[in-house]
């Protein structure tokens, strides 16, 4: 074979191989579950800075409650805003479903709105108060689409948060000018979000020879997340504002991951069919649970700190307080800000 054959010859194996179908280039199962961890290990950062929305009343001590001089401090509000959750472990996950438009509204991190029903009363005989907080929202797709413009097919949100902390203040802002307590308390945070998979069948490899096809699937991300919560806050009132600043540190367990419904089904390389029982518990090695002809999910469980700075400004009116607080959190790199407005005695 002369020198112009060999190259007519090379250049048809390597046409013959790009034609070809790589099994290889199928992602495989222990990729979505690399993801998965991921994720999972992003959001156990994340949450518990999530949890710390609400409660942080611009005083730093509200007052106790005493019967000789009768006393009286007492306070409930709303608030609203948003913290921001890493958006690229995340992206990471859903990429591997198919969902690619999510990185379109990187702004930071993935806004997570808000709002918290609030409630603080000064404690009795010790220099002390106790607050409560609660909030429960649930996003359709019109409005979450409105907001992100993500243009994903039936996109929902949810989540409840649910906490409460007691403050006891060192400096009650009777013999000095600024007040300071420490505190301590319990958030617990549930959330979700659930989306019509808009890209085609999905596959993934199992084995050299075992393939995982799966129809357009509807695709849940879940989380939950139980902390304890330490902070410390100095404010300080100047005329009718009270600046204030103060941090945070929680400890929490957390759970994250994803479900997937759709009718999967398992083939060779050949395309035949083989059972999904003959393939479950190789699926399974995977750290995949709950699998059958319906779907399959995965949730991680992890625990871990996060530490954060929080701190902002009310203006005082009669009975009626505005706040303003910003927050960050130092491992995560999120941010938060809320608006709150609350009646005061």
């Amino acid at each position: 074979m002369n020198k112009f054959g060999k190259i007519l010859f090379l250049n048809a194996v390597i046409l013959l191989l790009i034609a070809m179908p790589a099994f290889s280039e199928i992602p495989g199962l222990d990729d979505l579950k690399e993801k998965a961890d991921v994720f999972t290990d992003s959001l156990a950062r994340s949450l518990p800075f999530n949890s710390a929305m609400g409660l942080n009343w611009s005083d730093a001590y509200i007052g106790k409650l005493s019967l000789f001089p009768p006393a009286f401090h007492f306070g409930i509000g709303l608030t609203v805003g948003f913290t921001t959750m890493d958006i690229g472990s995340m992206s990471g996950l859903l990429n591997m479903f198919g969902v690619h438009n999510f990185d379109n509204i990187d702004v930071g991190g993935f806004s997570l709105p808000g709002y918290t029903i609030e409630a603080r009363i000064g404690g009795i005989i010790f220099p002390f108060d106790a607050g409560f907080k609660f909030g429960y929202i649930n996003l359709t797709p019109e409005f979450l689409n409105a907001l992100v413009k993500t243009d994903i097919p039936d996109l929902t949100m949810n989540y409840m948060l649910i906490g409460g902390d007691i403050r006891y203040a060192l400096l009650d802002g009777k013999k000095f000018p600024f007040k300071f307590s420490i505190g301590g308390g319990f958030n617990y945070l549930k959330g979700g979000m659930s989306m019509s998979v808009p890209a085609g069948n999905l596959s993934f490899q199992i084995t050299d020879d075992r393939i995982l096809y799966i129809p357009p699937p509807e695709l849940g991300l879940n989380w939950e997340s139980k902390s304890l919560d330490f902070k410390a806050q100095a404010s300080l009132k100047i005329l009718v504002l009270t600046p204030y600043i103060g941090v945070g540190a929680s400890h929490a367990w957390s759970s994250a991951g994803y479900d997937l419904k759709s009718e999967i089904n398992v083939k060779d390389e050949a395309g035949n069919d083989i059972p999904l029982d003959d393939a479950k518990s190789l699926i399974e090695a995977f750290g995949i649970s709950g699998v059958d002809g319906n779907g399959f999910s995965q949730i991680n469980e992890a625990m871990g700190w996060s530490f954060r700075a929080f701190g902002g400004v009310s203006i005082n009116l009669p009975l009626i307080k505005f706040d303003l607080t910003g927050m960050y959190d130092f491992i995560s790199k999120c941010y938060g800000l809320t608006l709150g407005i609350r009646l005061q005695i």
